[in-house]
Parts: structure tokens; sequence; C-alpha cells
């Protein structure tokens, strides 16, 4: 789904300022900062996302890491789900399913995560791997599909 389609559904949205509360918990996301992954583009209802794929991303056979691209898609459809959520809210994952269309092989990953249906406990999202080779040419190399619960936040 493009960008387009996105911003073009009319999801609630229940904080305006969504952009800077993403902005301030990521700074909590101490895995993905380990990872060097980096969220780019926060629209309401759409998280996208990149990260510089170093030798210490790959696998055996010189791969893209699944683990890493599970993390990555993880990362922008629950920030996805987040920006619609009121301040007092949070979300977690409570499934994650993740299709490897090709190997990730190339010098950059780009997620893509969006919301499909949002509902008052659940979120049912979207997202999609593009790896950059390096002859610049985009290779879509997973897609995935989550279901996140709303919860309290308590910190």
């Amino acid at each position: 789904m493009k960008i387009e389609e996105i911003k073009n559904k009319k999801f609630k949205i229940s904080n305006p300022h969504f952009k800077e509360n993403i902005l301030n918990a990521l700074t909590g996301q101490h895995f993905m900062n380990l990872t060097g992954f980096k969220i780019t583009k926060i629209e309401a209802g759409y998280i996208e996302g990149e990260l510089d794929i170093e030798q210490k991303h790959k696998q055996q056979y010189g791969f893209l890491h699944g683990g890493v691209s599970a993390t990555c898609l993880d990362i922008v459809m629950g920030f996805a789900s987040y920006t619609l959520l009121p301040i007092d809210k949070g979300v977690v994952t409570a499934q994650l399913d993740i299709l490897y269309y090709n190997p990730g092989v190339g010098t950059k990953l780009i997620a893509k995560g969006w919301v499909d249906k949002a509902g008052s406990r659940l979120y049912f999202c979207e997202g999609e791997i593009i790896v950059v080779d390096k002859n610049e040419r985009e290779i879509l190399t997973n897609k995935a599909k989550a279901i996140m619960c709303v919860i309290e936040k308590t910190a």
C-alpha cells in the first residue's frame, strides 16, 4: 500500500501531538537503537524507517538475518498503531506473521508499516521491507501482518 492510500484513510487521531510523542518514545527503544534502525517518516497510521545493512545484520550465508527483518517490521507496525492512540495508551504485539519473499542482499533496508483497521482494543496492521541493492534497485523481501493490542501505559 502506498502512503497516499494510507493518508486517504480516515483514522480518528486521539493525540494531535503523536509525532512528538513517538520521537520521545523512541528514546526508550533500546533494542531498536542497538540495531541502528531509524524512523524516517511519521504519519497518522503510517511509519517508515531505514537501516544501513552492515555485516552484523547478516546471517551465515550473507543475507539479511530474518530476525532483523522481524524486528524492523514489528517496530513500524507497532508505532503505526501508536500514532492513533490517546496519550495514556500503548500497544504490544499480539501476533506477528512474516513472509520472506527474497533474500535480503543489499546496502539498505526500508521498512514500512501501516494500520489497516483500528479497533478499540486491537489494531490490524500490515508492513513490508524493501532492500536496496548495490545498483540502487529496490527488492521486496518481506511482507507482514500484525495484530497490536492496546494497553494502558504503566510508565
